[in-house]
C-alpha cells in the first residue's frame, strides 16, 4: 500500500476546503459567467467556447491544488489561453468509450471492448492527473502509465474514486433538492451545479497529486516546495488554532520560530496567537524583539501595530532602543496616530538623554502638534528646549521657522 512520502495533511481530511475553490475570489466570478454565457446565449459557438473553458479552467484548478494552493486561480487572458491542448487532449480522453464501441463489430470484439472500457472508466480519474502533470495524450491513455499511478496511490485511490463518484452525481442531487421536478426549472441552476461539482471534482484530483508527489515523482515547483514545507511543519499548529486550542498552538509555534528564528511571518504569526490566547507577559516579552526585527525589514506598519498591541496590555512598554523611536512615530504620523506618536515620544529626552535622536524625534512632534493638531501651545515647550539646547543642530534653522510661525500666530 502506497504512503504519501510527506506530511502534507490526506485528501480527505481538507476536503471542505475544495467545495469552497469554485466559490473563492476569481471562481465564483467563472462560475457564474460560463453559466450566463451558455443559459443567455446558447448559440452553437459559443456552447462550445463555454465547453472548453470550463474543461480550461478546471485543469487550471486542478494544477493549482497539485501545487498544494487551495484557492482559484486567476480568471485571466493569460490562464484561459495557456496549454490549451489540455482541454482538447482530454475531450477524446471522455471520447474514447465511444470511438471503441464503434470498433465493435462481433459480439466478442464487443466484450472485449466492454471490458476495456470498464477499464478505462475506473482509470479515468488517474488519467485526468497524468494528463495534468504531463501533457502527453498517450501518458494519459497507456495502461502501464496508469496502473503504476493508482499503485503509487494505493488505497487513496479507491476513496478518490468513490468521492468522485458521489459528486459525479452531486450536481444532479442538489438540482432536485433546491429545484424539484418542475419542467419550468431554471436551465441556468443546472448547467452551474454541473460546472460547480465538476470543478470539486478537477480541486480533488489535484490535491492527491499533491499529496502524493513524492511517491508518483511529481515534481514541485520550488515555491510550492517552500509552501510544502511550511504547511507541513505547521499542520498541528493550523489544527490547534483551528480548534482554538491557542495555548497549545502557542507551545507549539514556539518551538518552530526558535528553529527560524529570523522568519518574520512566523514571528508575526506566533505574536497573533499569543494574543489571541491572551498571554500578555509572553505577548510583551516577544514584543521588544519582533519590533526590531520589523523595523529592520523595513516593515513599519507591522511595527506600529505590534507596538499598539504591546501598549494596550502593558501601558509602560517601550520599544527595545532609542533608534527605535523615531522610524516608529514617523509611521503613525503617517498612519494619522498622532496621539499615539506623542505618547510614544513623552519623556524621550529624561530616558535617553545622551541620544543623538532627541532632536528628529521632538521637531516631529513639534510637527505634529502645530501642523496636524493645531496644539500650537503643546509645540511651544518643546521649540524651547529644542533651541536652547541644540542651537548648533542640523534642526536649527526648521525650530526658527516654527518660532517666528508662533509668534506671529
Amino acid at each position: 500500500m502506497a504512503q504519501a512520502g510527506n506530511n502534507i495533511r490526506p485528501f480527505w481530511d481538507v476536503i471542505p476546503q475544495f467545495f469552497l475553490i469554485p466559490l473563492k475570489g476569481a471562481g465564483v466570478i467563472a462560475l457564474l459567467l460560463f453559466t450566463s454565457l451558455a443559459t443567455f446565449f446558447p448559440h452553437l459557438f459559443i456552447l462550445i467556447a463555454v465547453f472548453f473553458l470550463v474543461i480550461k479552467y478546471g485543469m487550471e484548478i486542478l494544477q493549482n491544488t497539485a501545487e498544494g494552493r487551495l484557492n482559484a486561480p486567476e480568471l485571466s487572458f493569460k490562464v484561459l489561453n495557456e496549454n490549451y491542448e489540455l482541454p482538447f487532449k482530454q475531450l477524446f480522453l471522455f471520447l474514447l468509450p465511444i470511438l471503441l464501441m464503434t470498433q465493435a463489430s462481433s459480439f466478442t470484439a464487443f466484450i472485449i471492448i466492454s471490458n476495456i472500457i470498464l477499464f478505462y472508466l475506473f482509470v479515468l480519474p488517474a488519467s485526468v492527473m497524468t494528463l495534468a502533470y504531463t501533457h502527453s495524450f498517450f501518458a494519459a491513455i497507456n495502461p502501464f502509465t496508469l496502473i503504476s499511478l493508482i499503485g503509487r496511490i494505493g488505497w487513496s485511490y479507491g476513496i478518490l474514486y468513490v468521492f468522485l463518484l458521489f459528486l459525479n452525481g452531486g450536481a444532479s442531487a442538489a438540482y432536485y433538492f433546491l429545484v424539484g421536478d418542475s419542467p419550468d426549472a431554471s436551465i441556468f441552476l443546472a448547467l452551474l451545479f454541473q460546472i460547480y461539482f465538476a470543478w470539486v471534482m478537477y480541486a480533488m484530483m489535484g490535491y492527491v497529486l499533491y499529496q502524493y508527489h513524492e511517491d508518483i515523482g511529481y515534481e514541485l515547483p520550488e515555491d510550492s516546495i517552500e509552501e510544502d514545507k511550511d504547511s507541513t511543519v505547521l499542520a498541528r499548529f493550523h489544527h490547534l488554532v483551528e480548534t482554538e486550542n491557542y495555548a497549545a498552538a502557542q507551545d507549539e509555534l514556539r518551538d518552530v520560530v526558535l528553529l527560524d528564528p529570523d522568519n518574520l511571518d512566523l514571528r508575526m504569526k506566533f505574536h497573533k496567537i499569543v494574543k489571541m490566547a491572551g498571554d500578555n507577559k509572553q505577548l510583551v516579552m516577544h514584543g521588544t524583539g519582533l519590533i526590531k526585527r520589523l523595523l529592520e525589514k523595513r516593515k513599519l506598519v507591522d511595527a506600529v501595530n505590534v507596538y499598539l498591541d504591546c501598549v494596550k496590555v502593558d501601558p509602560e512598554f517601550r520599544p527595545e532602543s532609542d533608534v527605535h523611536y523615531l522610524p516608529l512615530a514617523e509611521e503613525m504620523r503617517r498612519m494619522r496616530l498622532y496621539k499615539q506618536a506623542i505618547k510614544l515620544s513623552n519623556g524621550f529626552h529624561q530616558r535617553y538623554p545622551k541620544s543623538k535622536q532627541i532632536p528628529y524625534l521632538y521637531l516631529l512632534v513639534t510637527k505634529i502638534f502645530i501642523e496636524d493638531l493645531t496644539m500650537d501651545d503643546k509645540a511651544k515647550p518643546i521649540l524651547s528646549l529644542l533651541q536652547k539646547k541644540y542651537s548648533d543642530h542640523e534642526i536649527a534653522l526648521e525650530v526658527k521657522r516654527y518660532n517666528t510661525f508662533l509668534t506671529k500666530v
